[in-house]
């Protein structure tokens, strides 16, 4: 059975960055992280503490399994317009099915219940299903970004 919960950052920060590194493994944007271990710690240590920052995580048998972190922040264009844009979203290999679903369940379910406009993301190595399901609960697609790697 999966839990999802918010992270506890003094028990929780090893998994946050196993995560993260199993993140960049598998999306395959190596280019954008910090090369070092000891810069890349930095930089997840950086994104989880920032203020507004809200991690939930997928806890299965004692184990971290998944997480997505929200960070809550007035919209740049309209302050009066608080958004919650999704910064990482991430489930294990061994991860049961349907946990990335439930992360985002909860995460979208936090977000409304806030008040926030929800911003959620799509990178390019996303699996397919990832739109379809933002699309299920009434997102739509409102930006595309390009950049260099």
């Amino acid at each position: 059975m999966i839990t999802i919960r918010p992270a506890d950052l003094d028990t929780d920060a090893l998994a946050i960055i196993e995560g993260a590194r199993d993140f960049v493994e598998r999306a395959g944007l190596h280019s954008v992280f910090p090369k070092s271990d000891q810069d890349f710690i930095a930089a997840v240590g950086r994104i989880v503490e920032l203020p507004g920052m809200q991690i939930l995580v997928a806890e299965q048998d004692k184990q971290i399994v998944g997480g997505v972190g929200v960070l809550y922040a007035p919209s740049l264009w309209n302050p009066a317009v608080l958004t919650g844009e999704e910064l990482f979203w991430w489930t294990a290999v061994r991860a049961p099915f349907r946990t990335a679903r439930c992360l985002f369940e909860a995460a979208l379910k936090k977000i409304d219940e806030i008040g926030a406009m929800p911003r959620f993301h799509s990178l390019e190595t996303s699996p397919h299903g990832v739109e379809k399901l933002y699309r299920r609960f009434g997102l739509i697609r409102t930006e595309t970004s390009f950049g260099r790697p």
